[in-house]
């Protein structure tokens, strides 16, 4: 399925998270437009919204742009899509701009999900498992905890404790937030701690890897 965002009637904005100055659709407003005011930020589901390839900006009944979706960002209670607006010649752009708002039902939210003929070809992809097998998801059903269980064990000898205070240590390294623990006083990290190496993955994966052809 895709997801589409209805543009309301233009606007100007103030602490806009994407920092536009203006919201909403206007006459003869290009595909660019359409899509830096369309693309959020949206009162919408993240996990669903991840799980989309492609978006339809709606204008005034119809479709002013349509973007592929890289990622989705967080801004408080609403959330943003970040992508690149098609352009012309893609099939699922050239199949649907200009053309009909796609999500018919009675209901007034902005944001609705539809299926798209076109984008059937472009959803199927490898399982981010690494298992070789194809699927319409990142992942196949039950691949993501094998996935996170094959790196725990080569990575992290097994342990998902030494796992989980890598993340941690790296995301302040980053200054990123950290999961609030102060309801459980029992919970102790030891901050010197020091993470474990990832050396010997990084050679296993040098032996592991394809080599490439001789010229």
């Amino acid at each position: 399925m895709a997801v589409r965002f209805k543009l309301g009637y233009f606007s100007p904005v103030t602490d806009d998270p994407l920092g536009r100055e203006h919201v909403g659709y206007f006459p003869r407003m290009t595909e660019g437009e359409a899509w830096v005011s369309g693309r959020g930020a949206w009162k919408a589901n993240k996990e669903r919204l991840s799980r989309e390839q492609f978006a339809l900006i709606i204008g005034d009944g119809r479709v002013c742009a349509v973007g592929e979706i890289t990622g989705v960002a967080v801004h408080g209670d609403r959330v943003a899509v970040d992508g690149d607006v098609l352009a012309e010649g893609h099939p699922v752009r050239d199949a649907w701009i200009g053309q009909s708002d796609p999500v018919m039902n009675a209901s007034n939210h902005p944001v609705g999900y539809c299926d798209l003929p076109e984008e059937a070809q472009f959803r199927e992809r490898p399982c981010g498992c690494g298992c070789g097998e194809i699927s319409t998801r990142d992942f196949l059903p039950g691949h993501d905890v094998r996935a996170f269980q094959d790196r725990v064990r080569r990575m992290f000898a097994g342990s998902a404790l030494e796992f989980i205070r890598w993340v941690d240590r790296m995301g302040a390294e980053h200054g990123l937030p950290l999961l609030d623990i102060r309801s459980n006083p029992e919970i102790r990290i030891d901050d010197d701690r020091q993470p474990p190496s990832l050396e010997p993955y990084d050679q296993l994966l040098s032996r592991t890897a394809t080599p490439e052809p001789s010229q």
